[in-house]
């Protein structure tokens, strides 16, 4: 299996979560590249059949909270026919920015199969059953 994860960070709790889910996935034997939204080798995400795509979650702690610049991961090929998990992270409270990241990343063009937000204390332990969870969702 191919899994490419593509990650936009402003403080690098997300660039650290793409990078364990990265060695998540690597150890069920899966072929995996991580990528910052802004170097993606376009050749790893045609051949992908899984894609998981992160960022932050902005807002204010009780309240409108949103995926962090989203015009930066709209900048990625559209997501035709790929199978795709929306991760973000967060430091507090989430809200339901995950549902929002979703909804932007079916709208160009993939298929959510798992979204989560995680939190940034937290990234070692739900990194790896974010991809769990994943799989078992590609799997079903």
């Amino acid at each position: 299996m191919n899994i490419v994860i593509i990650h936009q960070s402003r403080t690098g709790n997300t660039k650290r979560a793409a990078e364990l889910l990265g060695g998540a996935a690597k150890a069920t034997g899966a072929t995996v590249a991580v990528r910052p939204v802004t170097n993606i080798d376009f050749t790893e995400l045609a051949a992908a059949d899984l894609v998981f795509v992160g960022t932050w979650v902005d807002g204010l702690i009780l309240f409108g909270h949103r995926p962090g610049e989203p015009s930066k991961v709209q900048s990625i090929p559209k997501l035709w026919n790929k199978k795709v998990a929306a991760f973000m992270t967060h430091a507090v409270n989430p809200g339901k920015a995950a549902d929002k990241f979703s909804a932007l990343l079916e709208e160009h063009g993939g298929e959510v199969i798992a979204a989560r937000s995680l939190n940034r204390r937290n990234l070692e332990t739900e990194a790896p059953s974010f991809v769990d969870e994943t799989l078992a969702a590609l799997n079903a």
